[in-house]
Parts: structure tokens; C-alpha cells; sequence
């Protein structure tokens, strides 16, 4: 059975941001901003597991934090992952992790402590 990390992984190569992206056995959930986005969410889903039950959202409000210039898009942590490395892959430099860290303090009050799982913004 897949993973929240496998399917937040093929959603990342898919481009999409799924905001609250929920796995339960194979239920996946979550919301996007566009019929586009659901229909590019739903293939990389599937692409994980053909049967899972797909229930993805679609609202328009969402739309506007996808990943623009002034927006950030988010990222979701796997195992091993660091905010280091994550800032390498997103950022292109893993000095800028301090930046990750600003952007999601609520979420992680200890730069070292982040789990799989966690959805992250990472900052435009």
C-alpha cells in the first residue's frame, strides 16, 4: 500500500500543489485550485496506485498560493529529508533553509525536528 510520502512525491514531479493532502488506506484527499490541477492530481494519484479512491477538491481560492512569483508552493517532507536538503531541491541552495524554517515557524519551532508528512510553504 502507498504512502502519503509516495503520493506527495508524484504530485511534486506532477506539479501540483494539494493542499491538505490526507492519505487513509487507499483514500487520498486534499484540495487544488483549478479543474486543471485536479485532473493533473488525479493522474499522478493513480500513477501510485490505480485503485485508490480519489476524493480531490477544487477551489479556486487556493489558486492564487499555488507557486506564483509572490506566492509560495508547498512541499510535502519525506523520510531522510532535512530543511537543508529540501532547500537544495526547491531553492537551489541549502543555505537558504533558514528561509523554509521563517516561512513555516508555526509548524517547526525546531529547525531540526521536521517530519515526513508535513506539508511546508516554501517561500517565493
Amino acid at each position: 500500500m502507498a504512502s502519503q510520502a509516495d503520493y506527495a512525491a508524484a504530485l511534486q514531479r506532477a506539479g501540483v500543489n494539494v493542499f491538505g493532502l490526507q492519505v487513509n488506506g487507499q483514500q487520498v484527499s486534499g484540495t487544488v485550485g483549478s479543474g486543471q490541477e485536479r485532473v493533473k492530481a488525479v493522474q499522478a494519484i493513480q500513477s501510485v496506485q490505480m485503485d485508490a479512491q480519489v476524493n480531490i477538491q477544487v477551489n479556486e481560492g487556493f489558486a492564487d498560493m499555488g507557486g506564483g512569483a509572490a506566492g509560495g508552493r508547498t512541499y510535502t517532507v519525506k523520510a531522510g529529508d532535512t530543511l537543508s536538503k529540501i532547500a537544495k531541491e526547491t531553492l537551489g541552495d541549502a543555505s537558504q533553509w533558514k528561509k523554509i524554517h521563517e516561512a513555516n515557524r508555526d509548524a517547526i519551532p525546531n529547525p531540526d525536528l521536521i517530519r515526513p508528512g508535513q506539508e511546508l510553504t516554501i517561500p517565493g
